[in-house]
């Protein structure tokens, strides 16, 4: 038995945020970070004044949340005591925003309340706290405006390690999806943030724990950042919006969120997740290059879904085996046309660091959920191997 678990609501299109104004919210409690409070903040603040909500605004957040921010939030959302928590920003926001909230509903538990997390378990955070939760993205990617999991940084040891958790309470009550939130994200994020959510689309489709449902949202969201991701990038690069196009990158990076949310991450994100701590790399940086790895790595497993997506956004071949071939070198070339890196070493991560690092990143590679539900199964030692050619940029050959 297995459930698809949802948001209650997405509001979406033009003038989204205008929702807001049409609630009846008494304390409001803002997560977001300082960028996000200067260029976007205003556009929340007019509509929760235009109903006298009493605001609480919390800014703290960085690219790379570690528990520790997480647990001075949740302190100050309890002395708050909203009865609604708005996410304002990309997936670290959002990500906060769901580690605060257990916090909060179980203060006698302190950490525990998220590292202990049973992902099926009963933990009623919405009556304990008297609060939902409304995820706000400004970045078309991550999805965490959909996903009841987080992804936060335990640097508590002498080696930082990408801590996940989850339960599907953490899934917001309700995601506001409006285009206007993007008319400032630069082309790097548009990139990198935008190859994360193909990333969703590519992993959820080829996780092991797929489904109906979720191929149905996660092959079209596909098609829609595949086909629109170049054509953002490159009008930025003049300063235009088409916000047509932009809404047609955040409604895929949230159908995208929604698909993988409900079957699984791969191979990517391990080795994404697991480079992104050691090496200090942005997700967004990474993730597109460890995405293509994926590919390479489970072309024989899933040669079918594989040129599934591979047919979705119209690419010809006389068998699964040659579209599978394709699709691997499009998201190479795509790599290229949006300037990210192949290689660890374009990264700037150096062979001293590397060597350093790497026993600690195969052994987190390796207890990441995204290697429990690959297709194709990995062990210490592929993970030698795929981390030695992920370095210098060669493409997987076994």
């Amino acid at each position: 038995m297995w459930d698809f678990t949802s948001p209650r609501k997405v509001i979406f299109g033009e003038d989204a945020l205008e929702y807001l104004s049409e609630q009846s919210f008494k304390r409001v409690f803002i997560v977001t970070d300082p960028l996000m409070r200067k260029l976007h903040l205003h556009l929340l603040e007019d509509q929760l004044n235009a109903i006298n909500a009493e605001i609480t605004v919390f800014d703290e957040i960085e690219g790379e949340p570690t528990l520790q921010i997480v647990q001075k939030g949740a302190k100050l959302l309890a002395e708050a005591k909203p009865d609604a928590i708005i996410a304002l920003g990309g997936g670290s926001v959002m990500d906060s925003a769901k580690g605060m909230w257990p916090i909060w509903a179980s203060p006698e538990d302190g950490m525990d309340a998220i590292e202990g997390l049973d992902p099926f378990g009963k933990i009623n955070l919405r009556e304990k706290t008297g609060s939902i939760l409304i995820n706000i993205p400004t970045t078309s990617g991550t999805g965490s405006d959909v996903t009841w999991a987080t992804v936060l940084t335990d640097n508590s040891s002498e080696t930082e390690r990408k801590a996940s958790f989850g339960n599907r309470e953490l899934v917001a009550d309700i995601t506001i999806l409006d285009p206007i939130l993007t008319k400032t994200l630069p082309r790097h994020l548009i990139a990198g943030t935008g190859l994360d959510a193909i990333s969703h689309a590519i992993g959820g489709y080829l996780s092991t724990w797929r489904n109906d449902f979720s191929d149905a949202f996660l092959i079209h969201a596909f098609k829609l950042m595949w086909e629109n991701i170049s054509l953002a990038y490159n009008q930025a690069e003049t300063g235009e919006v088409n916000f047509e196009i932009r809404e047609k990158l955040h409604n895929a990076a949230t159908m995208s969120g929604w698909g993988f949310g409900n079957s699984q991450i791969v191979l990517g994100h391990a080795l994404g997740h697991s480079i992104g701590a050691a090496f200090k790399i942005a997700h967004s940086k990474c993730i597109g290059t460890t995405c293509w790895y994926s590919l390479m790595y489970n072309k024989n497993a899933e040669p079918n879904r594989i040129a599934d997506l591979a047919r979705a956004i119209g690419m010809k071949g006389k068998s699964d085996e040659e579209l599978t071939e394709k699709l691997i070198l499009g998201l190479k070339n795509l790599l290229l046309e949006l300037d990210l890196p192949l290689s660890l070493e374009e990264m700037g991560v150096t062979k001293e660091k590397y060597d350093s690092e790497i026993e600690a990143v195969i052994e987190y590679a390796l207890n990441d959920s995204g290697t429990l539900s690959n297709p194709r199964p990995v062990d210490y030692e592929d993970y030698v191997k795929i981390f030695e050619y992920l370095y210098i940029g060669k493409e997987l050959d076994f």
